[in-house]
């Protein structure tokens, strides 16, 4: 059984990440970057929302990049790195509304 867990708009096909949830878990960000160049594996919707995540790999781990646009800035931030598969545990948990 498929559980939906993003909401797709008629004209975009990224997902949007589902209201935060009760009891969510808190993520960590750091304005900064620990990889000259990451592997974007995974995306959410940046046209329709303030705030867009990215799924990224680099050197052989996984950690979530935050963008952020208000008022005409560019708010970039990025959680610590995990293990591939638990990363992908916490993208599943993010688009589900269980972690921020």
């Amino acid at each position: 059984m498929r559980v939906r867990t993003i909401i797709e708009g008629p004209s975009c096909s990224a997902p949007h990440p589902l209201p935060l949830q009760d009891g969510h878990r808190t993520l960590i960000w750091r304005p900064l970057y620990r990889f000259e160049r990451a592997r974007v594996t995974a995306w959410t919707c940046y046209e329709h929302r303030i705030t867009s995540y990215e799924l990224c790999e680099a050197g052989g781990v996984s950690f979530i990049r935050r963008t952020v646009v208000s008022k005409g800035r560019r708010i970039v931030s990025e959680t610590d790195a995990w293990s591939c598969g638990e990363a992908r545990v916490i993208w599943a948990a993010l688009l589900a509304g269980r972690a921020r």
